[in-house]
């Protein structure tokens, strides 16, 4: 009887070739990326020995060049879908409000609302920039299914735009990807918070690129913001 493939069909030499595309994946990518990276393989090494309980300390550097692809890819699926969606919701980190001790941001149920207590904060920016667009803003929730959900029944057809570190990021489109939100994403230059840092810091973003982003979808609505 003759089989009906209907997708991928591996052939008998596949897995030496998968092995051999990978290692040239690692090791180009680790060249390209060699000056965003320079600081992994010390930082690990530091965090092994450390032992401090934060496993995300111990993140290998393969992992940073596997997590870029796949929010990348995945940022890239979600492109048309996102900017057919009518509403947009931005998704903050809350590192983004860390160097504000005394951040006035309104805890609810579905996450916290900034009150943009203080110009000097990104979080503060992203508001001036989701005014222009009228997008809503939020910062993040662990359960964060839970919180996409619930802005989709609120708000309709909607589209999100995430910022995060590389790893929250990645793993926040694919559960959008899951309840089926189309998303965008724009990462963090570095992260502050407490999981990677004994002194936290206030992490820093591109406002340009989350800029361009909506630019996209909605066209220009004034002066492209510096990032």
């Amino acid at each position: 009887m003759e089989r009906h493939i209907p997708t991928y069909h591996l052939g008998d030499d596949f897995r030496e070739r998968l092995d051999s595309f990978t290692k040239r994946v690692l090791s180009e990518g680790y060249e390209y990326f060699s000056k965003e990276f320079a600081r992994i393989d010390g930082y690990l090494e530091k965090a092994r020995r450390a032992d401090s309980g934060e496993s995300l300390r111990r993140t290998d550097k393969a992992v940073y060049l596997m997590e870029l692809l796949a929010f990348r890819i995945q940022d890239e699926l979600d492109r048309d879908a996102f900017n057919r969606a009518g509403k947009t919701l931005i998704v903050m980190p809350d590192c983004l409000s860390l160097h504000n001790p005394d951040c006035e941001k309104v805890e609810t149920a579905y996450g916290d609302v900034c009150k943009r207590c203080v110009e000097s904060c990104q979080a503060y920016g992203i508001g001036d920039l989701a005014a222009r667009y009228r997008c809503k803003t939020i910062f993040s929730k662990r359960k964060l299914a839970k919180q996409l959900e619930h802005y989709r029944e609120t708000m309709g057809d909607l589209g999100v735009i995430g910022i995060a570190c590389i790893k929250m990021l990645a793993e926040g489109m694919r559960t959008a990807a899951e309840v089926g939100i189309p998303a965008r994403g724009v990462l963090l230059n570095f992260s502050g918070c407490e999981h990677w840092n004994d002194q936290p810091c206030a992490s820093e973003f591109s406002m340009r690129w989350l800029s361009d982003i909506l630019e996209e979808k909605y066209g220009p609505r004034s002066a492209k913001t510096n990032g």
